[in-house]
């Protein structure tokens, strides 16, 4: 029997400036993507919302293009990303 695989989970960490629809203008790209949103939190604050986005499906190279949509974006004011691998 072979090794069971790992499955990379990037977390993304969005800051954007507040609007009544921030949070689906910020999913839109994670959508078009193909990726698999594992968990979601999103805070709002007085001057911004804060948006935690944990998804699955993603390799390096599509994390790193929605990193840059997200940056792209005018609403958006920080972006993070890190990534974690777990088990079946």
């Amino acid at each position: 029997m072979g090794e069971p695989a790992l499955e990379p989970r990037r977390t993304f960490l969005v800051r954007a400036r507040p609007a009544r629809d921030a949070l689906l203008r910020v999913l839109g790209p994670f959508s078009a993507q193909g990726a698999e949103i594992l968990s979601l939190q999103a805070e709002q604050g007085d001057d911004a919302i804060s948006i935690r986005i944990e998804a699955g499906g993603l390799g390096a190279d599509v994390a790193g293009h929605l990193v840059e949509r997200l940056r792209g974006m005018p609403l958006v004011t920080q972006v993070g990303v890190g990534w974690r691998v777990t088990g079946p």
